[in-house]
């Protein structure tokens, strides 16, 4: 129980990237082909990453800039970022943020979702 306690002392991730895993009437256990994203700090949410394969990716290093769509509906809310990623079917667990501060969360995540995707990459390069 000692390894548990010290592994509580560790800081919560603020981006937390998975799959869903369902059970479908077989009983069989499947993951859902989309990832999912969990952001753990306030404004706290759930959403789905969609990789867009027609949206041209933009290669200047300025930074991830995406737009938020349909804001005043929580319901339709989605995030559209300029690397070809969407975030869509938002679970806010908190108030919906100020846009601004919402866009900022999600460009920042994207840009942890590219470098995390980078480098499960390169790990992928170096079994071979």
């Amino acid at each position: 129980m000692d390894e548990i306690d010290d592994l509580s002392d560790l800081p919560m991730p603020r981006f937390i990237w998975g799959f869903a895993i369902f059970t479908p009437k077989g009983g069989e256990v499947m993951h859902d082909e989309f990832e999912y994203l969990t952001h753990t700090r306030a404004p706290r949410f759930t959403c789905r990453v969609v990789e867009l394969e027609d949206m041209p990716v933009d290669s200047e290093e300025s930074g991830i800039d995406g737009r938020i769509v349909h804001y005043d509906e929580p319901g339709r809310l989605f995030y559209i970022s300029d690397a070809g990623i969407a975030l869509v079917n938002f679970e806010l667990f908190d108030k919906v943020p100020e846009k601004q501060k919402l866009k900022k969360i999600c460009d920042e995540a994207i840009e942890n979702w590219m470098l995390r995707r980078d480098f499960l990459d390169s790990e992928e390069g170096e079994e071979d």
